[in-house]
């Protein structure tokens, strides 16, 4: 039966414009549903700035989406595997969003859930030949609450799923050690299920297929092998196999060829692994956002069709100059790039974007008609990292796709985020505040930067040693990040300092802001394992644009100088700048 039927629309396959996003026209317009099956109805945009306390709920809800999606979507993967009681599960899930959606004023996702529920109620029932309905569904409520997200200015963030985590399959015996990384992977969200001996992957049933497999070089007779079969090319593969390895006893060219995605020894774990789940989490698996420039529309049309299969967020344009007006507004996951454009060719355009710090990792893939190893070999010197000569088969480019952003968003998230807290490093930090600040210029808007320094860390290293000290900074991490909004950016500026950038954010609001941090600081000590607590307390400087400067350096010279006034003052307080 399809899609349309039940809900009253086709899949859209993309169009021209700035974010096109894949998804039903009607919504992408505003249109909802009525229910009628007379058709469809304008809804009004809600006034948010009338009715704050809803506002907050509302977008409490709404960051609850990834979690309920990725139920759904495990349910779904169940139900195609022929899993027992599946089906009922969804349509559990679907009535208690139906239910849920209206009463937060969503209702497109209140809709779409009652069509599904009413689908599966309705003889004869469906079959896993109809899973691609259900697809569609979860898909259309991800864009439903992407656009809820938008309208109240809240960006949504499909990377790690808040109360839902992501699943480890840990097999390794048990020690000290493994019971440190599990305590580090449970501070990247992850939930961990232990195993002394191996599991085998096709023991494990698609609703409960781990996203990260640690294979322990201890566990059975032929670790080599169970990593080998975990990390097969088949089409339920783990995001990431890894083998932790804490005492060298393999050859690391012999594992790499059992085809897993990284390798940890002695020096590498736990911390190792550590990080590498941190950016697994963050990297996350939301749409991949490409940019399409490519100046026949027929062509445009067709590559945003395919990409619409996978749920990909599409922008186009067709010439050189404004392809690079939208870079500078927003960073893609990848950038499909056609060498003949109307203006100047593709390569200008992958030069620049490999001098701009912020854009300098992102893949980009050339698509032209050209045929030479010279312009190949010219487009590698650009900076490309793929050449794909028309007409492209669709299928190479959806792997080209998924595959180039999955590992750009792998790589730019350990380049950029800090090793130990996981938080923006220094330099990244910095363009990205020399880069709102440049944003706030075209567009009017105020922002603030907070300089954040805790007080007596020295203390801290002096009595409980480096290694409780680094302790320390990730649970000052993890507070500030339950502190900021999902919009802001938090950073390590260096040492004990740390760095937030407030976007669209008055001086007010950034003192407030800042007092918050530093009370829900002095309110979540650090507690040792022996169960002492280690009382902790922050001095902060903050700075604003327009008011402290016009560059990012006079914002971080004015906190600088706000959180010196802050230290001078007797520290544990907020100066501005």
């Amino acid at each position: 039966m399809a899609a349309r039927r039940w809900w009253g629309r086709g899949m859209a396959t993309g169009s021209v414009g700035i974010s096109a996003v894949a998804s039903p026209s009607w919504l992408r317009r505003g249109w909802r549903f009525t229910g009628s099956g007379e058709g469809l109805s304008m809804a009004e945009k809600p006034d948010y700035a009338l009715d704050p306390a809803l506002l907050e709920l509302q977008q409490e809800y709404v960051r609850e989406a990834p979690a309920r999606l990725a139920e759904l979507s495990k349910d779904l993967a169940a139900f195609r595997n022929g899993e027992p009681d599946a089906l009922a599960s969804l349509k559990t899930r679907f009535h208690r969003l139906a239910g849920s959606g209206g009463s937060y004023g969503l209702h497109m996702v209140t809709e779409i859930a009652r069509a599904m529920e009413q689908r599966i109620l309705t003889d004869p029932p469906p079959t896993p030949a109809e899973s691609e309905l259900f697809e569609s569904a979860i898909q259309d409520l991800r864009v439903a609450f992407d656009s809820a997200a938008a309208d109240s200015e809240m960006p949504l963030q499909f990377g790690r799923i808040p109360g839902f985590g992501y699943r480890t399959l840990l097999m390794m015996g048990e020690s000290e050690l493994r019971a440190r990384m599990i305590e580090g992977l449970n501070e990247c969200g992850f939930e961990v299920d232990v195993h002394d001996t191996e599991v085998d992957p096709w023991s494990v049933s698609v609703s409960t297929r781990p996203d990260l497999v640690v294979v322990g070089a201890d566990v059975g007779d032929e670790p080599l092998t169970l990593a080998r079969h975990w990390a097969a090319p088949t089409a339920d593969r783990p995001r990431a196999v890894v083998v932790a390895d804490p005492n060298d006893q393999f050859d690391r060219l012999q594992l790499a060829a059992t085809g897993v995605d990284a390798i940890f020894g002695e020096s590498g774990l736990p911390r190792g692994l550590t990080q590498f789940a941190r950016a697994l989490a963050q990297i996350g698996a939301p749409p991949a956002k490409v940019l399409v420039v490519e100046d026949d529309p027929s062509q445009s049309q067709l590559f945003a069709a395919w990409l619409g299969q996978i749920n990909a967020g599409i922008t186009i344009c067709q010439t050189a100059e404004r392809a690079r007006q939208l870079l500078a507004q927003e960073t893609p996951d990848i950038v499909l790039l056609d060498v003949d454009l109307p203006d100047v060719d593709g390569f200008a355009i992958a030069r620049l974007m490999r001098q701009e710090p912020r854009l300098a990792l992102v893949p980009i893939v050339f698509l032209t008609a050209r045929r030479s190893m010279a312009d190949e070999m010219e487009g590698l010197r650009a900076g490309g990292d793929d050449f794909m000569v028309k007409p492209v088969e669709r299928s190479h480019l959806l792997q080209v796709v998924l595959t180039r952003t999955e590992r750009g968003r792998r790589i730019r998230e350990m380049v950029h985020r800090d090793g130990l807290t996981g938080v923006l490093n220094h330099a990244t930090l910095m363009a990205e505040l020399e880069h709102a600040v440049a944003f706030a210029k075209r567009h009017g808007e105020p922002i603030c930067f907070l300089m954040l320094d805790l007080d007596h860390f020295k203390r801290i290293n002096d009595t409980h040693g480096h290694m409780i000290g680094d302790q320390v900074l990730m649970h000052v991490a993890r507070v500030f990040r339950k502190v900021v909004r999902h919009s802001d950016l938090l950073g390590r500026y260096g040492g004990e300092e740390f760095g937030v950038i407030l976007r669209r954010c008055p001086p007010a609001n950034g003192r407030q802001i800042a007092e918050k941090l530093r009370q829900s600081l002095a309110e979540s000590p650090m507690v040792l394992r022996n169960g002492e607590e280690i009382t902790l307390r922050v001095s902060i400087g903050v700075s604003s644009y327009p008011g402290s400067g016009e560059s990012g350096a006079d914002l971080c010279d004015a906190a600088d100088r706000s959180l010196y006034r802050a230290k001078s003052a007797g520290r544990d307080r907020v100066e501005m700048g």
